[in-house]
């Protein structure tokens, strides 16, 4: 009976050890600080924030209330990010409205601004 108690608080104490979280770091590269940021959230529900880090990765973004259309309120968004990559700098400006997502800059390549107009077309 001894030796059933003995395996029964071992089985318990393996159980404990295996359901214990386990550390996973999701990132493990060098730290990278926040040089910058802000968030304003306005009573007219418009905001914007924006954020700089050490590394040279940026986002900035403005949202405004528009009139509320069928399918209820919207918000027409105006922003930008920026980071390095290994093939080099990325540098996107966009617009989200009711015409959807619209990518503008020197690494959307062409035929996304193609797709995303053509779809506009059919929209309307």
């Amino acid at each position: 009976k001894l030796c059933s108690t003995l395996f029964q608080v071992f089985l318990l104490l393996v159980a404990g050890a295996l359901s214990a979280p386990q550390f996973n770091p999701y990132y493990t590269g060098a730290f990278v600080p926040i040089v910058s940021q802000h968030y304003d959230l306005n009573p007219d529900q418009s905001y914007s924030f924006a954020y700089r880090s050490g590394d040279g990765s940026a986002r900035d973004e403005v949202g405004t209330p528009r009139a509320p259309g069928p399918e209820g309120p919207a918000v027409t968004v105006q922003g930008s990010y920026a980071y390095n990559s290994p093939a080099g700098p990325v540098q996107v400006q966009y617009v989200a409205d009711e015409n959807g997502y619209q990518p503008a800059g020197p690494n959307v390549h062409p035929a996304i601004i193609k797709a995303v107009a053509q779809q506009v077309i059919q929209l309307l």
